[in-house]
């Protein structure tokens, strides 16, 4: 359990910066965000779980320079898969992640981690990988996923993993007035600990949800922010709490019909 005087800051766990050229403003909305949900005036404001997919190489990007707009880019010598954001006397950690297509659109991320994955495996092989890097293995929500046979996939892989072996992500894209999706409950009764993140669409200026999504955790040191924040995560026995809301109706149809669109010129353009 957490001890009450423990400082707890702002965590997403499922962030897309899609570009570069979005990151400065994509931290830039972080910051507001994690202000809101936590008042302390300085120190680190909160963390960021990249979740990139393949092909995506923002974090690698930042790993080579110096500042991003009006953030200080530190590296971490002792975690080369964290970074930390400084502007004046506040710091964001941003650590990388990847997100792994499997069998049937579903998805596996690995948080913690540099290392590539392959896309096109089955569920549990996917996992297995994930599992053996070393990266702390999570099974994001998608809308429409977790249902039917996919959902029949996804509740075999909680049968398969054991509670600290294996997490699951609420997704702050979903609709905000039908609650928490009913695998992702199940889950949490069985003892998985739910890690939500923002998932923002690259897409408009969707990369200003960044941040808005997440949970709570005690406040990492910037020598091994990644290492502070998984041992405090697998020594919780329940999932850490959460802020933030979902979407409305408008910007829930909105984000859905621009997504299929998006993919649709994507496939063209290819």
């Amino acid at each position: 359990m957490t001890a009450k005087n423990t400082a707890l800051i702002p965590v997403d766990g499922h962030v897309h910066l899609h570009s570069s050229a979005r990151a400065p403003a994509a931290l830039d909305a972080a910051a507001a965000h994690f202000r809101q949900a936590r008042s302390a005036p300085s120190g680190c404001l909160g963390a960021l779980l990249l979740t990139q997919a393949a092909g995506e190489r923002v974090f690698e990007d930042l790993m080579g320079r110096s500042a991003c707009g009006s953030w200080e880019i530190r590296h971490v010598p002792d975690e080369p898969q964290s970074l930390i954001a400084t502007r004046q006397n506040e710091w964001i950690a941003i650590v990388c992640g990847r997100q792994v297509r499997c069998e049937r659109g579903l998805e596996v991320v690995g948080l913690g981690t540099l290392q590539e994955f392959v896309d096109g495996n089955r569920l549990h092989e996917t996992i297995r990988h994930v599992q053996a890097s070393g990266a702390l293995a999570c099974l994001p929500w998608g809308f429409g996923k977790w249902s039917g046979a996919r959902g029949r996939l996804v509740r075999t892989a909680l049968d398969a993993n054991d509670v600290n072996s294996l997490t699951v992500c609420d997704n702050g894209g979903r609709l905000e007035v039908l609650g928490r999706p009913g695998l992702l409950r199940e889950a949490e009764r069985r003892g998985f600990k739910v890690l939500p993140g923002t998932d923002p669409f690259p897409l408009g200026e969707d990369y200003r949800r960044t941040g808005g999504f997440g949970f709570f955790a005690a406040a990492p040191g910037r020598e091994r922010p990644w290492h502070d924040m998984m041992g405090w995560i697998l020594a919780q026995e329940q999932s850490p709490g959460p802020y933030g809301r979902a979407l409305g109706p408008f910007r829930f149809l909105y984000n859905n019909i621009g997504i299929q669109w998006h993919n649709r010129r994507k496939r063209k353009e290819a």
